[in-house]
């Protein structure tokens, strides 16, 4: 389940990003103070906001990769029309932003689908593109 959601650190990366927490389905939950292990808990949306801004210590959001593609939007205009392209390779996965010949804008590739939709979100934003929000 590790890879389906933004690790702590992505999580915090998103909402620097402009990302409301709500809309993360699941929370890392710290399971006690000895050992300081992380478990995933899936949390209602209009709670994930509370739990995190009241008990910062102890819950952070996870967003899963399903979170992550809604916040993508379908297509960009960027001289052209571009569509969101999410597939398997040979590397893993694969994500990108192409017309219907194929040209491609961007592509990115990774073994992991919630590592290459974090660095197509980065991607967007770092050049004017707005998400989903």
């Amino acid at each position: 389940m590790k890879d389906q959601v933004t690790s702590i650190e992505q999580s915090k990366r998103l909402i620097e990003l402009g990302v409301p927490v709500q809309k993360a389905s699941m929370v890392w939950r710290t399971m006690s103070t000895k050992t300081g292990r992380r478990k995933l808990q899936i949390a209602c949306e209009e709670h994930i906001g509370w739990m995190c801004r009241n008990f910062p210590t102890q819950y952070a959001p996870a967003f899963t990769v399903a979170d992550q593609q809604e916040l993508l939007p379908v297509f960009i205009d960027a001289k052209g029309t571009f569509y969101l392209n999410i597939s398997k390779c040979y590397e893993g996965w694969y994500v990108s932003y192409e017309t219907e010949s194929g040209a491609e804008l961007i592509s990115h590739r990774g073994t992991k689908l919630v590592d290459v939709l974090m660095d197509a979100t980065e991607w967007l934003l770092s050049n004017g593109y707005k998400l989903n929000i």
